[in-house]
């Protein structure tokens, strides 16, 4: 879904010199999460990828302010809409040396890229990472941080140049103020419109042929963090934190031109 949001941004602007939309075959390695976790999952991806083409935004006409689905901004913006096997198996690497991109932008997707893959784009593999590195390497950055009291979340843009984790070179950050009253799923949420400004800035600087070369990040910073153990959600909750409020949901979902008028609170 955020990945979604972000192109919703972005496309507007960048639509004539896209090449191509992958999205990810699956996520991580089917790995078990938390109950509760699921439950912010259903909201974030099963209910949003479950939606049947045409059902999201597509009697609103472009800048209605009404977000768009996968197969609406395909058929508005011309940009071709592709699901991406395993970019380790040959027929995803051909997938993407077909597409004939000089700069991956990579968005929530659900898989590490491989050396064979980073070295495709000749202007290299920019990463959205909805998380301040490198303090907040891996998955759910925003519940560590909320989780640790920070007083600020963010989002960071930075290189792919390795297989590895979260650690190539920041190019630039963005933060958004804790706001103690507000869910979880906001707080993402809200890193996703300045994390489309920085993209746009990155892509700006690239086609003016400005320098964009980032800083390394120190090995030593920072931790990686997996999914929350339910005695971490435990503690979550115990603080007076809560991973979605319903008005959240409400709004997600009208943001779309989903027309959801009958509300039981």
């Amino acid at each position: 879904m955020e990945s979604n949001l972000t192109l919703n941004l972005l496309l507007p602007e960048i639509h004539e010199s896209t090449v191509g939309i992958f999205l990810s075959e699956s996520v991580g390695a089917g790995r078990q999460v938390p109950r509760l976790l699921g439950q912010l999952a259903l909201i974030e991806q099963d209910f949003f990828n479950a939606l049947p083409a045409g059902a999201i935004g597509s009697s609103d006409p472009l800048g209605s302010g009404h977000r768009f689905g996968f197969a609406e901004l395909q058929q508005r913006f011309g940009v071709p809409v592709r699901v991406l096997p395993s970019v380790r198996d040959p027929a995803g690497l051909h997938m993407l040396r077909d597409a004939g991109a000089d700069l991956f932008v990579s968005i929530r997707f659900g898989q590490i890229l491989s050396n064979e893959a980073l070295v495709i784009p000749s202007r290299g593999v920019l990463n959205l990472h909805s998380g301040l590195l490198p303090h907040y390497r891996g998955v759910l950055a925003t519940f560590r941080a909320l989780l640790n009291g920070d007083p600020e979340i963010g989002c960071t843009l930075h290189w792919i140049d390795s297989p590895g984790i979260d650690v190539g070179r920041i190019i630039e950050t963005a933060r958004v103020a804790v706001e103690k009253e507000r869910s979880l799923l906001w707080h993402i949420l809200s890193l996703y419109q300045p994390g489309a400004g920085l993209i746009m800035n990155a892509i700006r600087r690239l086609e003016c042929g400005e320098p964009v070369a980032g800083t390394p990040q120190d090995p030593s910073a920072g931790a990686y963090y997996s999914f929350p153990s339910e005695e971490d959600l435990m503690r979550f909750t115990t603080l007076g934190w809560r991973l979605f409020d319903r008005e959240d949901v409400w709004e997600l979902f009208e943001s779309y031109g989903l027309a959801l008028r009958t509300r039981t609170l």
